[in-house]
């Protein structure tokens, strides 16, 4: 038998039972309950005088479940101490929640917890806020367009559009189709090389020398070239000045190169939502040039294997390196 609330409708033929003298166990026949179900009902939700009424009693039971659900239910050790493992690696909340769906843990077979418990959980003590706060992704400002003198970003002469995109790239039907951008440093001291797969969301990311053509040109061209040839379909760019040469671009790295139109940052969205997904590990106002080749790795690595909702609460490595199907 399968348990349920009390309606509305119920504390009503209750409440009219109770008033035309009828006994607990002929009420509690009628409801289809056991009569300590109607005990425990006329107890908790009568009047400060003791008698029953069906409106205040529905109103009573609602304030105690919603007080309830305003509790987070973090009383398994074993389950926290994954969750706050998983948030020190800056895993989402709705990351750890799909993985543990999807894979749990030997240990944690059968448990599961909501992504929204995991946020009032992390807000509900100022301890918890100040530890675990940092590592969660926060939205910057907006950027704006510049005023002033005419753009000239879109004047880059020999360059593939993305309308020209072939459909399997744009539906990420394939593997190999990549975006790239880079991340500078304040001041721009120090320059990240980011490229991330449309399909799978692997990420690869390089130091730069500086913000120009020759060290991008070359970074780009030792990036790509070191993944295998079934991978490497098309490369989709900004119109950043260390881009200014696609055709020198597509005749080294052997592969199309195609622009996203002047301030249409959402026709590179996977590689501008991975660029802020780095950001958790290098925010802005860094001094990149500090950032050794050793750490950007580690950083890429652990942004390669956290669950993503979009993989079915796989990790990118595992998709990007999961055996054709057959």
């Amino acid at each position: 038998m399968s348990y349920s609330h009390l309606s509305m409708d119920e504390r009503n033929v209750i409440y009219r039972m109770r008033f035309l003298g009828h006994s607990d166990a002929e009420i509690a026949r009628c409801l289809g309950c056991h009569r300590s179900t109607l005990g425990r009902e006329c107890k908790r939700n009568a009047s400060p005088d003791g008698r029953y009424f069906a409106e205040s009693a529905q109103t009573w039971a609602n304030v105690r479940r919603r007080a309830h659900l305003r509790r987070p239910k973090t009383g398994d050790a074993r389950l926290m101490a994954y969750v706050d493992d998983r948030l020190r690696q800056r895993w989402s909340p709705e990351q750890i929640t799909g993985r543990l769906a999807a894979h749990p843990p030997a240990d944690l077979e059968g448990l599961s917890i909501r992504h929204t418990t995991i946020y009032r959980s992390i807000w509900s003590a100022p301890e918890r806020t100040r530890e675990f706060r940092p590592f969660l992704r926060i939205a910057s400002k907006p950027r704006r367009k510049p005023y002033g003198k005419p753009s000239r970003r879109g004047q880059i002469p020999g360059k593939r559009s993305i309308e020209t995109r072939p459909a399997e790239a744009n539906e990420r039907r394939r593997l190999g189709d990549w975006e790239g951008d880079t991340l500078i440093g304040t001041g721009h001291r120090g320059v990240v090389l980011t490229c991330v797969d449309r399909a799978r969301r692997y990420t690869i990311a390089r130091k730069v020398e500086a913000c120009a053509t020759e060290p991008g040109t070359e970074q780009l061209q030792q990036t790509i070239r070191r993944l295998p040839d079934e991978p490497r379909q098309s490369l989709t760019l900004d119109h950043g000045r260390e881009f200014a040469r696609p055709l020198e671009l597509e005749k080294k790295l052997q592969l199309p190169i195609y622009f996203a139109h002047p301030y249409h940052s959402w026709e590179r969205g996977t590689n501008e939502n991975t660029n802020g997904l780095l950001r958790q590990y290098l925010p802005k106002g860094s001094d990149l040039t500090e950032v050794t080749s050793a750490e950007l790795a580690g950083h890429v690595r652990q942004l390669n294997h956290r669950p993503r909702k979009c993989l079915g609460f796989q990790t990118a490595f595992e998709v990007f390196h999961a055996p054709p199907p057959e």
